[in-house]
């Protein structure tokens, strides 16, 4: 049981957004509504750029990758 669990947490796909999501919480002081935010800011915001790539994927163009991270 050990084992499954010390897999199961140590992905990083599991343990990257945990981390991420925590560090936005204490730079924003727990402000939930403002974490909330951010949160969905960020999703749509990952969500657009996929629909870019799989746009441009399919019509066989360069798409632009967004280098720079906002903290």
């Amino acid at each position: 049981m050990k084992s499954f669990i010390e897999r199961q947490l140590y992905q990083p796909a599991l343990v990257l957004p945990m981390v991420d999501l925590m560090q936005l919480m204490v730079s924003l002081d727990f402000n939930m509504s403002q974490v909330g935010f951010m949160v969905a800011t960020r999703g749509a915001r990952a969500a657009v750029q996929r629909s870019r790539e799989l746009w441009c994927a399919s019509r066989g163009c360069v798409a632009t990758v967004e280098v720079e991270r906002v903290h």
